[in-house]
């Protein structure tokens, strides 16, 4: 029965006694994960997802009308080096596809792009938010490739501090920027985005932030998206999801998955079905390590995880650098006693080392900046020098953080990404987690 398994995180879905097809149905609608009769989170399973998540339209493009859009913005392109190296002929046909062959519309599109690559340059910007306001703002990174090669995408909701929708499309823009340099060919040219719900809040339920990423998917980023799984999705996210629907492309709305969680939260297809579809075992673990370590232990990880010092220093396994540079610049206490730095570090919940760095460290071998073969891959590499190229100008990147990365390697980051790329510490006291082994071992903080 079920209810032996209730309290134990080890307990996974398949061991949810629900197993036809009228039950799930009943405990969806039960405990409010979408509404089947209303258009709710439940008819989103309804849908042929295999298919909509990995057919992609017009593999085959008259040649013709290609150049035809390729010569409708040539003047455009030809004004700018940086427009003329993006806009190469897979990119027109991208856009092309994406307008199903409306050379009109297409074009239209296309010239809209290149004058917003034009006027914002986003190859050349990071997240203004996590550079120079806090650390933590966003929780979304490239972190490795699915089945076929697509990228993968990772971003916890209740991890991001940062609630503004210029600044979380500002983020979304350069996670794209990073990733499209090392995407596969067509037809896997795209990426698989997993949204984690685990505490998602009423703070969360602006359409605008929902409305400026997928405005900024649709107008900018055409044909890039090939699906989002949304993992552990609450009942009070169906409004929210009722209200993005109402004007997001219905193609986007087809590409939507709903999962439960690695604990069996949330509505959706059970998590090891999902997952085994679109990931290898090393890509699925690093996803169930990372969302279970979260749930585990939520008000450390909350409070001192951060992807772009992780990017930066090259260690994604020690956490804690923005109470670090807190405390470097006097963020905890007006007056920089010794005193009030101790209690300062015991309200964070992370003490520093003789280097004033962070010693709040991951599970053993688990590195948030994506799994062991992403980080011997050039996309690992060529964002961390994006990241340390933008360190010296960010306000939370100066001093400690960057400090640490060149004491972590920096100025050769072609040799290596330091001593959290796999494997188990032997400083890291029970082991719950192996990267090598895929080996799990539970614990709950108290």
């Amino acid at each position: 029965p079920r209810s032996r398994y209730r309290d134990d995180p080890r307990s996974p879905p398949a061991l949810d006694a629900a197993s036809s097809p009228r039950v799930r149905c009943r405990r969806l609608v039960s405990s409010g994960v979408g509404n089947l009769s209303r258009g709710g989170i439940g008819a989103m399973v309804a849908h042929d997802e295999s298919a909509c998540l990995v057919t992609r339209a017009m593999p085959d493009l008259d040649p013709a009308s290609v150049d035809a859009l390729a010569e409708a913005v040539r003047p455009l392109v030809d004004s700018d080096d940086a427009l003329r190296a993006w806009c190469t002929r897979a990119n027109v046909e991208r856009f092309l596809r994406a307008d199903r062959g409306n050379l009109a519309k297409a074009t239209k599109r296309l010239r809209e792009t290149l004058r917003w690559r034009l006027e914002k340059r986003p190859e050349t910007r990071m997240c203004s938010a996590c550079l120079s306001v806090d650390l933590r703002s966003h929780y979304m990174q490239h972190v490795g490739w699915d089945r076929l090669g697509r990228a993968l995408v990772y971003s916890d909701i209740g991890m991001a501090r940062d609630k503004s929708p210029d600044t979380n499309a500002e983020h979304c823009t350069q996670v794209l920027e990073l990733l499209e340099p090392h995407l596969a060919p067509f037809p896997h040219d795209q990426y698989v985005w997993v949204v984690d719900f685990h505490k998602f809040g009423v703070k969360d339920m602006s359409p605008k932030v929902a409305g400026a990423c997928l405005g900024l998917f649709g107008k900018c980023y055409p044909e890039r998206l090939a699906g989002m799984i949304l993992v552990g999705a609450p009942v009070l996210f169906n409004g929210l999801y009722r209200a993005v629907c109402a004007f997001a492309d219905p193609v986007t709305v087809k590409k939507v998955r709903f999962a439960r969680g690695p604990d069996g939260g949330g509505g959706g297809k059970a998590w090891d079905s999902v997952m085994d579809e679109f990931f290898d075992a090393e890509h699925k673990a690093w996803l169930e390590t990372e969302m279970r370590e979260n749930r585990a232990s939520w008000r450390t990880r909350a409070k001192h995880k951060s992807w772009l010092a992780a990017s930066i220093i090259g260690d994604g396994n020690r956490h804690g650098w923005q109470v670090a540079r807190d405390a470097e610049t006097g963020g905890f206490s007006k007056k920089k006693s010794a005193l009030s730095k101790k209690r300062f570090d015991k309200e964070a919940g992370v003490l520093l080392d003789e280097n004033h760095e962070p010693v709040c460290l991951s599970v053993p071998g688990h590195d948030i900046r994506g799994c062991a073969s992403f980080l011997a891959h050039e996309a690992c590499l060529a964002t961390r020098r994006a990241a340390l190229k933008h360190a010296e100008a960010g306000e939370a990147t100066r001093g400690v953080v960057l400090a640490a990365a060149k004491r972590n390697g920096a100025e050769d980051v072609t040799g290596g990404f330091g001593h959290a790329s796999g494997g188990v510490r032997d400083d890291a006291g029970d082991v719950f987690y192996d990267a090598e082994e895929h080996a799990f071992a539970w614990r709950v903080e108290a």
